[in-house]
């Protein structure tokens, strides 16, 4: 039988974790992703088992509501994106179970590869790779937007100091590349 070893979206055995100027740009491979989109005319199901599943109430459009461990992100009108901490195995698969037929739900985990940036710079960094007002993003805002000619979803964690950017995981390197890029340039 062969051995296999798990590897980050960059490559490595270790997610990769660096500070440049200031800047602490951290690859999180251990996040659990799946999508949830609600189904036409099941909105009354869809709600009973939001109350009872996610443990938050859903985004109001460009927001991310729950906690660090477990959040919610509004990606569009009725569909959000889930996220949870690593020990949510198979977050996919309890989505399903409790939803049933008020929702479509698909294992997003290993489609996106995850970033965090923190440090007092990172707006001015953001400002370089993408459109998005991230001076003016609060805590808890979320958008969808290019960054670096990627479409990524962007959520502030903590005003002006503290974002994730969910991107492609296909294009983790160039993501990588672009962010660690901008981060020398300050």
């Amino acid at each position: 039988m062969a051995s296999l070893t798990a590897i980050t979206a960059l490559g490595g055995i270790t997610a990769y974790d660096e500070t440049i100027g200031g800047i602490r740009i951290a690859e999180i491979a251990d996040t659990c992703l799946a999508s949830l989109a609600m189904r036409r005319g099941r909105m009354a199901d869809f709600e009973k088992a939001v109350g009872k599943v996610l443990g938050t109430d859903l985004p109001a459009p460009g927001q991310r509501t729950g906690t660090d461990a477990h959040g919610v992100i509004w990606m569009g009108p009725d569909q959000f994106l889930v996220e949870a901490e690593t020990g949510a195995t198979d977050l996919a698969g309890r989505l399903a179970a409790s939803f049933g037929a008020a929702a479509s739900i698909t294992d997003q985990s290993d489609a996106w590869v995850r970033f965090d940036i923190t440090g007092k710079d990172v707006p001015a960094m953001l400002e370089r790779l993408s459109a998005a007002d991230t001076r003016l993003m609060q805590g808890g805002a979320a958008v969808r937007t290019p960054v670096h000619h990627m479409l990524c979803v962007l959520v502030c964690r903590d005003a002006y100091i503290g974002f994730t950017i969910y991107g492609p995981r296909a294009s983790a390197q160039s993501l990588h590349h672009a962010l660690t890029t901008a981060a020398a340039s300050l």
